[in-house]
């Protein structure tokens, strides 16, 4: 895996980073899991190469007013357009393998969330 988006935290993070290919990187977007306690082993990073970014768009956003308009706007005009419908496929983390499969095949038509006991 290349790149993976986290919005949970805690053990998830640690078996998300565990998937990444030599030179992947963790984007961490959020703490849903709770887990405040969990870090992250910096020995993985340099032994793999990963890279780990933060995103917080409650901290970009305020810092960043000039973007929020001219986003909104461009979204209500995809929507507008009907280019706004997406297909969303959840599959079990099980499934993991196969939906990185068919995402490097390109047979993704939409997003594929994995979720546990999907």
């Amino acid at each position: 895996m290349r790149v993976v988006v986290d919005p949970v935290g805690g053990d998830l993070r640690t078996r998300s980073l565990a998937l990444l290919k030599p030179g992947g990187r963790l984007i961490v977007a959020g703490n849903a899991g709770g887990d405040w306690t969990h870090q992250v082993d910096t020995n993985q990073l340099w032994l793999t190469g990963a890279t780990v970014a933060g995103f917080n768009a409650g901290a970009y956003l305020p810092a960043h007013p000039q973007v929020v308009r001219p986003a909104l706007e461009a979204a209500l005009e995809t929507v507008a357009a009907g280019l706004g419908e997406m297909v969303i496929d959840v599959l079990p983390f099980s499934a993991a393998v196969t939906a990185h499969e068919r995402m490097e095949r390109r047979e993704v038509a939409g997003r594929i969330i994995l979720a546990p006991g999907a």
